[in-house]
């Protein structure tokens, strides 16, 4: 490349300005979920650094019946917390704790972007031997 060439594309990187930051991964997730079942809707936000979710709908009322504290068991789920300190984990995955309801149990859970309108969740046990996964469907 001549010295001309090269202050040309110097002078056009220039004129082009910085590059683009690269997008945030945790705020393609941010937003409203609904779970694979249906049966209810979680809130992904920025929680400090972080991202947590907490339920704002349920299409019947339940209560939080397996909570491993007998008092918190008569509380409804709409409004709590059910993911918690997520941040990027590796592999395009975000990585934290998810909450089962259904157990009242706290798993090691990552949650990825599988299309922009869906979101699959995987609560894991035993250092990752056994996991489920749900898949949930962005909301408007």
């Amino acid at each position: 490349m001549s010295s001309r060439s090269l202050q040309i594309a110097f002078v056009a990187a220039a004129l082009m300005g910085p590059l683009p930051a690269r997008a945030d991964p945790m705020s393609d997730v941010v937003g409203r979920w609904r779970d694979s079942d249906g049966e209810s809707e979680i809130a992904i936000a920025r929680c400090g650094a972080a991202l947590c979710g907490r339920i704002v709908w349920l299409k019947e009322p339940r209560f939080d019946r397996f909570n491993p504290d007998a008092k918190l068991r008569a509380r409804s789920l709409l409004g709590i917390e059910v993911l918690s300190r997520f941040s990027p984990g590796g592999d395009g995955k975000l990585a934290g704790e998810g909450y089962n309801p259904a157990d009242g149990k706290t798993y090691r859970t990552t949650m990825e972007l599988a299309a922009q309108s869906t979101l699959v969740v995987r609560g894991c046990v035993l250092g990752g031997l056994i996991c489920d996964d749900d898949t949930w469907t962005r909301q408007p």
